[in-house]
């Protein structure tokens, strides 16, 4: 956020799990925006069972495949300035801990599928994740599925908790080809395909004005 006066209020990033029996803990509200989001897109390639020919050449089969990267900071100094008492005792842990639950299954349904396991009454099955989504400004609200996150502990209190840390997240967007049509994340995903191809529409006129204003002269 800027410090001059009349600058914009700059939005806040985020990364919220749509989990209802935890709400709360899958809640990251970037303390610091990244300086930057590197994003790759790659084409989507054919299922194994439809291989790709020359007549397929041309072929779309979806979405392209987009991974994004980018390291969040966590800084507990102004905490700890103020005399917060939760920096005070750990720091910036809780702060790492919602970032890694993104990556956990809820512990009520560890506990549940444990209990009945050794009841012998189910057999386990990998827990669902909740929806999970990046948002990033209104214009982009997208569902992911963390890949990986590597956390670097930079400093730390005398009982060894972390005071500052810097995360790199890296996230697969999941698009429509990726989830099912009853999943909350397949409509979202729409209508950030349908945003993007608007922006590129008022893109592509724009240049075409430019384009007819310089043959005319103007």
């Amino acid at each position: 956020m800027s410090g001059f006066p009349g600058s914009p209020r700059t939005l806040r990033g985020a990364v919220v799990a749509v989990d209802s029996s935890g709400p709360l803990s899958r809640l990251v509200v970037f303390q610091y925006n990244p300086d930057q989001v590197v994003r790759t897109l790659r084409p989507r390639a054919p299922a194994a069972a439809q291989p790709a020919g020359a007549a397929d050449a041309h072929r779309l089969w979806g979405a392209p495949v987009e991974t994004v990267s980018l390291t969040v900071s966590v800084d507990a100094t102004d905490q700890l300035e103020r005399g917060d008492p939760v920096a005070a005792l750990t720091g910036v842990a809780p702060q790492l801990a919602v970032l890694e639950m993104l990556l956990y299954p809820g512990i009520a349904s560890v506990v549940e599928n444990t209990a009945m396991l050794l009841a012998g009454t189910i057999e386990i099955l990998p827990v669902e994740s909740p929806l999970t989504l990046l948002i990033w400004g209104p214009g982009r609200v997208v569902p992911v599925r963390i890949e990986s996150l590597t956390i670097t502990e930079e400093s730390f209190s005398p009982e060894l908790f972390p005071t500052r840390a810097s995360v790199q997240m890296s996230a697969q967007v999941l698009s429509y080809n990726d989830l099912s049509v009853n999943d909350a994340g397949h409509a979202l995903f729409l209508v950030h395909h349908v945003m993007k191809e608007t922006m590129a529409l008022v893109a592509g006129a724009t240049a075409a004005a430019t384009v007819a204003g310089g043959a005319a002269g103007v």
